[in-house]
């Protein structure tokens, strides 16, 4: 892994020297196990291998370069490992084992190393999230479907969606892990010619594990492909916040930014831009996160009762994944620890949106209290919406005749600097007052708008009526039902 985004608690979990300590570890398990059941008789062997191999650590030098001569690392461990030892002793170690006796229980103690570290970023994460949901529950935005707004929500209430998200995704980490607990020493094809069940159990017991029955030479990759689907899960989440923080860090009226520093440029080129950085390398990192878990799923297939394509990848994709997504889990705590959030700019667009966030609401309460057709009580709304973003006259005649020369553009622009802007006409205003024109946005002819505005003229006449239209255009009001979800979510009142 590139060292920009390598982890070094992850480097260490997958070093060449926790792999062959781990190794060590299990060979010593074995004899141990032997001894507790007394298939060895002298009780003194496993302290005297114990005591030497202390002794005489592991010399990684010695065992790469015997590696680069036979092509076997275990077998190269072993050598590193026998030369210290009587010939007496040497016969006690890796006795009726295959390599992967070995190297299971360290492989799996590996993944779960690493799923420590990687858990121990994920909690700090949640931690941020709630704060800022409780931080800016009463902070309204618009929501947005289909990249188009839609209804009011808060912040708050967006915050806990990409909480509730991360909380799935720790849940299948949970039960996927579950499958960590088994391991295999049940020889060259899985049917104990080697170790004893027995003695298979007694030795993963010291280890930590429980034995898989059925497993071939090797334990079965069924049983780690969810690990790596969870952990990529996970990663997938954190690109999805990280698109919404994209989404709402763009140029014009941005309604979030992800931190940036004092001394920070965000072009070579171009001095003004914040570039979103941080989440643009999330989405990088979800690619590559996708691209581990397909070598870890192909990696299911294995040849009969054991060929090599598999090695190569975990060597490789597993470190690599884990590497991915601690670095992704840290990127987006810093992002979210230190995100710059405006509320003026999103209280902005609430105006700008001209009262169409509360469309629904105006829908039905039309069709509600006049026994309104529903369709009819629609299509009024949508006129209403296309009105009040009817171009006027001047950008009108801009659309049908653009500019035909720079000269030319540069006259408009500066038109549209000097424009005073009005309070823009919302929806509200437009039924209320039955003010309803026709538009070539919707086949609604004259003589049906005309009909229209008199049934709205009719409709406003009651007073009750018009409390309840403008109460349904109150932020208070449309995200009222948001109570349940800080009470469900967080366990808020």
């Amino acid at each position: 892994m590139d060292e920009r985004y390598k982890d070094w608690k992850i480097a260490k979990t997958f070093s060449n020297q926790n792999k062959l300590l781990l190794w060590e570890r299990t060979e010593l398990a074995v004899i141990e196990a032997r001894v507790n059941l007394s298939v060895m008789k002298n009780r003194t062997i496993l302290r005297k291998i114990a005591d030497i191999f202390n002794d005489h650590p592991i010399d990684i030098k010695w065992w790469k370069k015997r590696d680069k001569e036979i092509h076997h690392d275990l077998n190269a461990f072993l050598e590193e490992r026998l030369r210290w030892l009587p010939e007496d002793l040497q016969r006690c170690v890796h006795e009726k084992m295959t390599s992967y006796d070995t190297e299971e229980p360290a492989f799996a103690t590996m993944l779960s190393e690493a799923l420590s570290v990687f858990e121990g970023q994920l909690q700090p994460l949640t931690e941020t999230l709630e704060n800022l949901a409780r931080r800016y529950r009463y902070t309204i935005m618009n929501g947005r479907t289909h990249g188009q707004e839609a209804e009011l929500q808060s912040f708050g209430k967006r915050c806990l969606t990409w909480l509730v998200c991360l909380r799935e995704g720790m849940e299948n980490l949970e039960k996927a892990k579950e499958n960590l607990k088994y391991s295999k020493l049940s020889g060259a094809i899985g049917n104990y010619r080697g170790l004893d069940a027995e003695v298979e159990e007694e030795a993963l017991r010291i280890l930590g594990f429980e034995p898989f029955y059925g497993a071939t030479q090797i334990m079965p990759r069924e049983l780690y492909t969810p690990l790596a689907q969870a952990i990529c899960q996970i990663v997938l989440t954190l690109d999805k916040i990280a698109t919404d923080i994209r989404l709402g860090a763009r140029s014009g009226r941005p309604i979030l930014q992800e931190p940036f520093g004092k001394k920070q440029k965000g072009s070579s080129a171009m001095p003004h831009k914040k570039n979103t950085i941080s989440c643009e390398q999330l989405e990088g990192m979800a690619r590559m996160a996708k691209g581990y878990l397909q070598m870890i799923l192909d990696n299911v297939k294995t040849w009969e009762e054991r060929a090599i394509e598999q090695s190569s990848v975990e060597r490789v994709a597993w470190p690599d994944l884990f590497h991915v997504a601690v670095h992704s889990v840290k990127t987006m705590n810093r992002v979210l620890k230190g995100l710059t959030v405006y509320p003026d700019n999103m209280l902005w667009e609430i105006v700008n949106s001209r009262g169409c966030y509360a469309a629904g609401e105006a829908k039905d309460l039309l069709r509600k209290q006049y026994n309104m057709k529903t369709e009819d009580a629609y299509r009024i709304i949508q006129l209403a919406a296309f009105n009040v973003f009817e171009p006027d006259k001047d950008a009108k005649a801009l659309r049908q005749n653009p500019a035909t020369s720079f000269t030319e553009a540069d006259n408009k622009l500066l038109q549209f600097r000097i424009k005073s802007v009005d309070k823009p006409l919302s929806i509200h205003d437009v039924i209320i007052n039955g003010n309803l024109v026709v538009s070539d946005q919707l086949e609604a002819t004259e003589e049906v708008v005309k009909k229209w505005n008199s049934l709205l003229v009719e409709i406003f006449k009651d007073k009750n009526v018009c409390e309840k239209w403008h109460r349904i255009f109150e932020p208070s009001y449309l995200l009222r039902g948001e109570n349940t979800l800080y009470k469900k979510i967080l366990g808020d009142d």
